[in-house]
């Protein structure tokens, strides 16, 4: 929601998220969004993940 942005609120879920997984032993944590997403890319390079493919969805 527009009202909502700016908060860091995604920021703090992703973060909370990874200390989740990486708690529980996870060797490797991904994360995708979709290619026009731009604030969750940001969220995702300021938590330090980094971008490892493109995935194309192609439907008739």
């Amino acid at each position: 929601m527009p009202a909502l942005r700016g908060r860091s609120y995604a920021d703090e879920l992703l973060g909370e998220i990874t200390r989740f997984h990486a708690a529980r032993g996870a060797r490797r944590i991904g994360a995708d969004t979709d290619l026009g997403n731009a604030p969750m890319a940001a969220c995702f390079e300021r938590a330090g993940y980094r971008n490892f493919g493109v995935r194309l969805v192609l439907t008739p």
